[in-house]
């Protein structure tokens, strides 16, 4: 019988470059020549390739309290098995918790996400440090202190952050984060709103020359932004009005902002039950209207990107009382959410199903996205050049 050290090489690389990173750590261990492969850069672009196309990993982060009575921030890596829903009709997802330790921050165990692209999340601590996190193979990396960090012997300057963003640049080849920073009592500032773009390859952050405060931008919704198609997008408005509200998007490679108008609803969602979600490669907005007796629930899909963007209503989910907030789109037609006892559940928007998922009861404090488990490191200086590959 043949061994699989006997098999042919390219035929070995094809077999590996299917399985997920963390199956890919341990086999570096197998043999030198399986550890030499799996550090090549054309490897690590193609097993992210086949990681995107099958598209079958959540990641949700919530929080519970440990054994000694401490909260603490639990991983959840949730996948299906997709040959088993082809044989059965019937899919069966698997949940995995995780507790991630930062070697260099061990006594602050709560986070949030601020991004994710090809398998690495951006979170923060204390909305302070930025760090870049490969869960898959256990890789960190903490950015340097910002470029408007005010030099030795200077005045400190309180600074907000506004908004957060992190993806992948295929016209450089190139991660970055971006960062919105709200500047208090600054005088002499031309604008208390500032921005700063840090790009992996040269481990260091520089201004964006832009002045969002005077373009009429004030707030965003939340910290963390939607990145899809080389864009960021945040809900956004120019003061505390309802009817002054709309998408904010930044171009990665131009670095250009531009303001959205969202859809014409009358559904009466609230700002905080507004939501960016990316739907089959389009960009989807998300109202609820959890005030309604009988919870209602708007998706539109985007059909023209622009200033003047076109918006198509797609469904209207209505009469379930059990659905709370969406969280994000998984599998093409199924929508994860929260329901009101704070279990996760998926709904089908084609059958109107909902399927409870395998993840233990947390607090109402969580953050979920669309995941893939890639090789791709975090350390400085790293520029994955995909080459004819659209993986943004």
């Amino acid at each position: 019988m043949a061994r699989f050290s006997d098999l042919p090489e390219e035929l070995v690389v094809e077999i590996l470059a299917y399985l997920p990173a963390d199956s890919l750590m341990r086999f570096k261990c197998v043999q030198k020549s399986w550890y030499s492969l799996i550090a090549k850069p054309k490897f690590v672009v193609k097993q992210l390739c086949n990681q995107i196309y099958n598209k079958s990993g959540l990641l949700l982060k919530c929080r519970l309290f440990n054994d000694c009575g401490n909260e603490e921030s639990i991983l959840s890596f949730l996948s299906f098995d997709k040959n088993t829903e082809m044989l059965h009709s019937e899919d069966h997802v698997y949940a995995v918790d995780e507790v991630i330790h930062f070697p260099f921050y061990k006594d602050r165990l709560l986070y949030p996400f601020f991004g994710h692209c090809h398998g690495i999340v951006c979170i923060s601590l204390r909305y302070v440090k930025v760090i870049l996190c490969n869960p898959a193979t256990r890789e960190f990396r903490e950015l340097p202190v910002s470029c408007f960090h005010p030099s030795p012997g200077s005045e400190e300057v309180v600074c907000l952050p506004l908004g957060f963003g992190f993806g992948y640049d295929p016209k450089t080849n190139d991660y970055k984060v971006i960062r919105i920073l709200y500047f208090i009592d600054n005088p002499g500032c031309e604008s208390p709103i500032k921005v700063e773009m840090y790009t992996l390859s040269t481990d260091s952050w520089r201004k964006v020359n832009i002045n969002l405060f005077a373009a009429g931008i004030c707030f965003l919704q939340r910290l963390e932004s939607l990145y899809f198609n080389r864009a960021f997008y945040w809900m956004a408005w120019g003061d505390f009005h309802e009817s002054d509200s709309f998408i904010l998007s930044f171009d990665i490679s131009d670095e250009t902002f531009k303001k959205i108008a969202g859809p014409s609803s009358t559904l009466n969602a609230r700002k905080d039950s507004r939501e960016l979600i990316v739907l089959n490669e389009s960009l989807a907005f998300v109202l609820h209207d959890a005030s309604a007796v009988q919870s209602l629930m708007e998706i539109w899909i985007m059909d023209d990107v622009g200033v003047k963007a076109k918006w198509k209503k797609l469904l209207t989910i209505e009469g379930n009382s059990r659905l709370q907030k969406p969280l994000v789109f998984w599998k093409s037609d199924e929508l994860v959410m929260e329901d009101k006892t704070g279990k996760f559940c998926r709904y089908n928007l084609r059958t109107g199903e909902i399927k409870d998922l395998p993840v233990r009861r947390r607090l109402r404090k969580y953050s979920a996205v669309n995941y893939l488990s890639s090789l791709v490191s975090v350390q400085a200086g790293n520029k994955l050049d995909l080459g004819n590959h659209s993986l943004t």
